[in-house]
């Protein structure tokens, strides 16, 4: 599943497979989480944010913790990083935590919403650790998202949430919900898909040596990303969004249907 002659180009693949396996789960996580009180909840998603860090101060002790030391110094176990981003547990760990986060504010109570700090503030918090890179805490992508980033993030979209139902939304929900934004956040899946390969064919030596006769300079990256943005709308209009696409997904998802219907109930 982790073969290192993939390393190249196989990640997609890793990464859609270890979120099916999350999905599969989904149908009991659902089931148990719904049961859990706001307390529960809460202690569910340090649980899960703790367990997330360990896997990456795993990776960190067999590699190298600051971001500094991982551009100059060659990995010394590289498949333990594809672990790390791609394991099935590790993945289905962080969906739970999303949807614990969710749970969570389907619970809120009015006096609740009340209370709740405003979106803006977890945004800048959840972005400004990014501005770690440049101190000498410049901890490796894997601890700053773990430890950081994903817990802010999750807490300013269950404040951006609150805020949307509130009577004068803030400046940033609006802004994420306006017709732009929507249209950009459409382009996701499909970017995720294309970024990887459209990088290598510019960037990775092999790739671009063979195609254009050398890597492309920095000055390129603007080029490279106005591609990924140019392609990804069109795979998203001509095949995600397709008829026959939609169709042959619908009538998997029956198929499916049809032969699990009953397997997760208790009698």
């Amino acid at each position: 599943w982790f073969p290192a002659e993939a390393e190249s180009w196989n990640q997609p693949s890793w990464f859609l497979s270890a979120l099916t396996f999350s999905n599969l789960a989904m149908p009991a996580v659902l089931t148990r989480t719904a049961a859990l009180s706001k307390a529960g909840l809460q202690k569910l998603f340090y649980a899960l944010t703790t367990i997330s860090v360990l896997q990456k101060l795993s990776f960190s002790n067999t590699s190298r913790f600051h971001s500094h030391n991982l551009a100059t110094t060659e990995r010394q176990y590289p498949l333990i990083w594809n672990m790390t981003r791609f394991h099935p547990l590790s993945a289905l760990a962080e969906m739970v935590s999303g949807v614990t986060a969710a749970r969570d504010v389907m619970l809120d109570t009015e006096e609740d919403r009340k209370e709740a700090a405003g979106p803006m503030i977890y945004f800048a918090a959840a972005y400004g650790s990014l501005l770690l890179r440049l101190t000498p805490f410049d901890f490796n992508d894997g601890l700053v998202r773990s430890a950081l980033f994903v817990p802010l993030y999750s807490k300013f979209l269950a404040a951006m949430h609150r805020d949307r139902q509130s009577e004068s939304p803030s400046a940033i929900t609006q802004l994420m919900r306006s017709t732009p934004m929507a249209k950009l956040g459409s382009l996701t899946f499909s970017m995720f898909l294309l970024h990887a390969p459209l990088a290598q064919l510019f960037f990775k030596k092999a790739a671009a040596t063979m195609v254009w006769g050398r890597t492309m300079p920095a000055s390129f990256f603007p080029v490279y990303l106005l591609s990924l943005l140019t392609s990804s709308f069109l795979v998203n209009e001509h095949i995600i969004k397709s008829d026959a696409v939609q169709k042959m997904a619908a009538d998997a998802a029956k198929w499916l249907t049809a032969r699990t219907e009953g397997m997760l109930r208790d009698a």
